[in-house]
């Protein structure tokens, strides 16, 4: 079992089963149990999403794995979701008085300044990646552990990998030794 936390991102891409579905195998999981999950569905309408989101609202709370919702604010406060992943841009938009519904608001950041950015503008956890060469970003170099260390350094957050990492434990110790505090996990766990 890993000492790296990990966060399961949804991917409708490479999963083989209905992401309703499959987040209901995570919430069930005893080994490689997430720590969280993260519901990352693009290609869905706010319709669909928003019944996707009941679902696995519905999974997470029954195993007690906190659901991050992806890019739709409005939705988490309708639905009492205090958890967020929001990108840069959109953060940027958000009236101050909506940023205190969220214990937990995340984003995605590539760079450096992005990192720091974030944290002036009152995330909680940055997401840095893609730190390894993935199928997700097929012909895009990764950033590598230099960036991800980069970026750890530059902040005070609490920083998880993204990008081409699974359940090995020697991973995981790299990602640990240059400073990440967990990683976020999609194709993977998207396959259990």
């Amino acid at each position: 079992m890993s000492e790296l936390p990990l966060i399961a991102v949804t991917d409708s891409a490479s999963c083989p089963r209905p992401l309703a579905e499959q987040i209901e195998r995570l919430a069930k999981l005893t080994e490689l149990r997430p720590q969280a999950v993260i519901l990352r569905a693009k290609s869905l309408d706010k319709a669909a999403y928003r019944t996707l989101a009941l679902q696995a609202q519905q999974s997470c709370e029954a195993a007690g794995i906190p659901l991050i919702l992806h890019s739709n604010w409005q939705l988490a406060h309708d639905l009492g979701i205090s958890k967020l992943h929001l990108p840069l841009a959109l953060l940027r938009q958000l009236a101050a008085c909506e940023r205190t519904h969220f214990t937990c608001l995340s984003t995605s950041v590539h760079s450096v300044e992005e990192a720091i950015e974030a944290q002036a503008l009152g995330y909680t956890m940055l997401v840095a990646g893609h730190i390894y060469t993935t199928q997700c970003k097929a012909g895009l170099a990764p950033r590598g552990l230099g960036f991800l260390q980069a970026v750890c350094s530059a902040v005070s957050l609490p920083v998880y990998a993204i990008g081409g990492i699974g359940f090995d434990a020697a991973q995981h110790a790299e990602l640990l030794a240059n400073g990440a505090r967990g990683a976020c996990v999609m194709s993977a766990y998207m396959r259990l």
